[in-house]
């Protein structure tokens, strides 16, 4: 590839990666993805598979085209992107009718889909989406435009992939993340104990029902987000002194006893560094006493 096309690719290539690595809806990022594949190759079609490591299958997550909505492949010989997969290599096939057994004997490209919606597949590119050394899925392009794909496309392909993969994988880990803290939000929703969870200066990230009933009158739970904790909850100064206190001293975790006891735990950042802090605090002090016991039963009655 010359010189200045290779600039240009890369630019584009940039471009579309800002975009990407934004984006962690991963229905809208796969979709922008085979967009951005189809217009940097300059194809009629595109898609792009992903794997399923159990089942070992590639099933088409975004299809760039009028004819088909999705397609199931096993990752084996038998298609040109399930040879992909298998093999992790990129094929170009300038003539996508042509006799494929060069490239392997069971290597076979299905015409069901030309046969059923009267089109021509005539070119070919797939490609391994390949990331840390796990494979995600394949891309596969038909149909270029102006002539037959060739090894500057797959140079463009090759380097746009990377990003790809990486946005993919940033998504993906997002998505864990959100789940993971919807299923930690739910649970502290319904604890018996007061959750108050701050950031390091002070302000109210989030707190639970059983501590929203000790909101000054006005505030919901909603409401006191942003607030500063002691506007909020002026009658635990007391547990607010011990939290500047493992903020200073960048601790893990303390507890407090008394009427009043708390576990004060801490997480922190990618320095290391207490970024919020989780109380749990449970009022001894109103929690009733057991019924004292009566004189045994009067054996006369």
């Amino acid at each position: 590839m010359e010189a200045k096309k290779m600039v240009e690719s890369l630019e584009r290539i940039i471009s579309f990666g800002e975009k990407l690595l934004t984006t962690f809806d991963v229905e809208e990022l796969l979709t922008q993805i085979v967009q951005n594949v189809q217009e940097l190759l300059q194809a009629e079609g595109a898609t792009l598979y992903l794997i399923d490591p159990l089942e070992k299958l590639m099933i088409s997550q975004v299809i760039l085209s009028d004819r088909v909505e999705e397609i199931v492949l096993n990752v084996d010989n038998n298609s040109i992107a399930g040879f992909t997969a298998l093999h992790r290599s990129t094929i170009n096939i300038p003539d996508a009718y042509s006799d494929l057994s060069s490239i392997h004997p069971d290597l076979k490209f299905n015409k069901a889909v030309d046969e059923a919606f009267h089109y021509k597949t005539r070119n070919i590119l797939t490609h391994p989406l390949i990331i840390n050394n796990e494979l995600i899925g394949v891309f596969q392009s038909v149909n270029k435009k102006v002539g037959r794909f060739n090894d500057e496309d797959l140079i463009i392909l090759r380097n746009f992939s990377i990003i790809a993969g990486i946005a993919i994988m940033n998504a993906r880990l997002m998505e864990r993340v959100m789940e993971e803290q919807s299923n930690a939000l739910g649970i502290v929703e319904h604890i018996s104990e007061k959750v108050i969870i701050q950031d390091r200066e002070g302000k109210i990230l989030q707190i639970n029902r059983k501590a929203a009933e000790n909101l000054p009158v006005g505030f919901t739970a909603d409401s006191a987000i942003g607030k500063n904790f002691i506007e909020m909850f002026p009658n635990l100064s007391g547990v607010q002194k011990e939290v500047r206190k493992v903020i200073e001293h960048n601790l893990d975790r303390t507890t407090l006893g008394g009427k009043m006891q708390c576990v004060i735990l801490t997480s922190k950042n990618s320095k290391k560094l207490v970024e919020r802090v989780i109380m749990v605090i449970q009022d001894i002090s109103n929690t009733p006493l057991p019924a004292p016991a009566g004189p045994p039963p009067d054996s006369r009655l």
